[in-house]
């Protein structure tokens, strides 16, 4: 049995929709109050549901089968300001799963995030040290409360006797099938597609960096696929534990995603720039890049989707 936590949001639902379709046994944890979150699970063969308040009771009463926890459940908004409600769902929260599956020998894999690295000064290596983990500078309030809970499960690592062989994955910017429930913090994907289909241009923020031409912003783009499938390789590689960057290890600047859709839609160029809000500035990651030398040591040996295919995969098989 595999319980997987926020089943049906973004990540969730693609894990637990590939893990149906192989046929593993699943318990699926999420609040669904959302028609999209509800959507982007319809097709699973009547998996069982609980609620995040009844996880730890049931993972007591059922240790004993439980393999795995995939634990994609958080606030995921990097413009989320309530630290309190940050620091109960994903520190807390967290900690307290971590507490259980270690308790009952249970795998936990759960998903961190690229903006502990903050605005990229320190780099973006994930060598598994306090002393590397400990001088990153999140830029935003959901990236401290996952740069926390990395510290903490670093910290436990380091102690030993950890039964249940954590894996912190360190998402960078993810795209994909069943995100649109996210609204303003979806990818930029559908927000392009749409602006483009309906007014043919689209509008890119302006860069506030001196050094960061406007549109040569950059993320580590990488698609939802490609996480499902090293999910699937850490369930089956089960001895394997740490926090680990998920990237693709290359930097696509939003110009060239832009051009990508453009071109996928058969629509002349039209690119205007517009200032970014202020009230994203300060917390505004201007480039991503992730160093992907520990997965590959690990044992990753699949090559990662370009953006051109994977823009154009979700673009025509999906949106």
């Amino acid at each position: 049995m595999h319980i997987i936590t926020g089943a049906a949001g973004f990540i969730g639902s693609n894990i637990s929709i590939e893990l149906d379709r192989l046929g593993y046994d699943l318990v699926l944890c999420d609040i669904l109050d959302h028609e999209m979150k509800i959507k982007n699970i319809s097709s699973l063969k009547k998996p069982l549901i609980i609620k995040p308040s009844q996880l730890i009771n049931f993972i007591k009463k059922n240790s004993k089968k439980i393999e795995s926890v995939i634990h994609m459940g958080a606030i995921s908004s990097t413009a989320e300001t309530n630290l309190e409600l940050l620091i109960n769902n994903n520190l807390i929260y967290s900690e307290n799963l971590f507490f259980i599956c270690n308790k009952y020998k249970i795998k936990l894999i759960y998903a961190s995030s690229a903006a502990t690295y903050g605005n990229g000064e320190n780099g973006f290596d994930d060598k598994n040290t306090l002393l590397n983990f400990i001088r990153l500078n999140p830029i935003n309030l959901y990236g401290l409360s996952k740069h926390l809970f990395d510290l903490k499960v670093l910290e436990s690592i380091g102690i030993g006797n950890m039964d249940s062989r954590p894996v912190g994955l360190k998402f960078f910017n993810v795209y994909g099938p069943n995100e649109m429930h996210k609204g303003f913090m979806m990818s930029p994907v559908p927000k392009f597609l749409k602006q483009i289909k309906e007014t043919k241009k689209l509008n890119l923020f302006k860069s506030h960096n001196s050094k960061i031409k406007d549109g040569k912003q950059a993320r580590d783009f990488i698609y939802v696929k490609d996480c499902v499938d090293i999910i699937l390789w850490l369930i089956k590689n089960d001895s394997i534990i740490g926090i680990i960057n998920v990237g693709t290890g290359i930097k696509k600047t939003f110009l060239e995603l832009a051009k990508i859709i453009f071109k996928n839609q058969k629509i002349k160029e039209n690119i205007q720039f517009i200032p970014t809000p202020k009230e994203i500035r300060k917390g505004y990651q201007y480039m991503t890049r992730a160093n992907i030398s520990l997965i590959r040591k690990k044992g990753y040996k699949k090559n990662f989707t370009s953006l051109k295919d994977g823009v154009n995969d979700y673009i025509n098989n999906y949106l």
